[in-house]
């Protein structure tokens, strides 16, 4: 397990560099390891990213299609905590209800969609996956599989969008939330989740270094972008969102206890039981509104 922090800038000879989507800069230095991956960090705003995506950049679909076999997983290991997150925050979105559409990006194999369907949202998903938006289809979601900066959906027309586990999987973030804002209604909001990125940034002790490596929710090596709550309201502040909001609260039932070997489970069942205990970072969820002047 490398734990260097090393500190040279990259200097590309024939690849430009992605942009940072906080503060524009294309000027990255290298980081630190986590999980095998190199971290890169933007010289001018201290943003995080995963350093092959920087270099390599290019399409990126591919890495998260999905099969039958992925969804017995997610539902095994995953769906519990995720079921507990979405009715849990389906609850905080019922003041943005107007019309009642909501859009999520990313809405995956669509239990999302069908929480909130249940509460009165008319609700639509956009999702590059074939095989998970033919099993959100077939229990009655309405989900497009279409690039959603070309998808053709009228503009001010939704009360919510939202994007859980998503954002960080972007190559130019920026351009999906500005997508965001022009399909969101005035007074509407953007609502979305992702990894605590300030996990990756606290540094002191081998029980943090454990938890960082270990038990923090972000599968590095196929995110683009480590978000702290600082990193992700300095950019959709850029895009004229206000009242702007972050929940970083770390509910035990939201947590996912994964890995294939029991010994591993429970390593990393006693680091999150830790961490949540600790109020160490974990997810957030951000929530911002459109002016109502915009």
């Amino acid at each position: 397990m490398n734990l260097s922090h090393e500190t040279e800038t990259f200097v590309p000879s024939h690849v430009e560099m992605l942009q940072c989507p906080c503060c524009c800069s294309r000027n990255w230095k290298s980081a630190q390891r986590v999980r095998r991956a190199s971290l890169s960090q933007c010289a001018n705003c201290g943003l995080l990213a995963t350093t092959s995506f920087l270099k390599n950049h290019g399409d990126i679909d591919e890495l998260y299609d999905v099969t039958q076999e992925n969804h017995e997983e997610y539902c095994e290991r995953y769906l519990g905590s995720r079921l507990a997150f979405y009715r849990r925050v389906v609850l905080k979105l019922s003041p943005f209800l107007r019309n009642g559409r909501l859009l999520e990006i990313g809405s995956g194999y669509g239990y999302f969609l069908e929480v909130a369907s249940l509460s009165g949202w008319k609700t639509e998903g956009v999702e590059i996956s074939k095989y998970a938006a033919a099993v959100a289809r077939s229990r009655g979601c309405q989900v497009h599989r279409e690039d959603i900066l070309t998808l053709p959906l009228p503009a001010e027309s939704y009360d919510v969008v939202a994007m859980w586990d998503v954002v960080e999987h972007f190559l130019r973030p920026g351009e999906i939330l500005r997508r965001c804002v022009e399909l969101l209604r005035p007074g509407g909001a953007l609502v979305l989740r992702t990894p605590n990125a300030r996990a990756l940034r606290d540094r002191g002790g081998l029980v943090r270094a454990a938890y960082r490596h270990l038990a923090y929710p972000a599968n590095t090596p196929q995110h683009v972008f480590h978000f702290t709550p600082q990193d992700l309201t300095t950019l959709v502040a850029t895009l004229g969102l206000e009242d702007i909001s972050v929940d970083s609260a770390g509910l035990w039932d939201e947590c996912v206890v994964s890995g294939k070997y029991a010994v591993v489970r429970a390593g990393r069942w006693t680091l999150l039981r830790l961490a949540v205990a600790l109020h160490w970072p974990y997810e957030f969820v951000l929530t911002a509104t459109k002016s109502h002047l915009a």
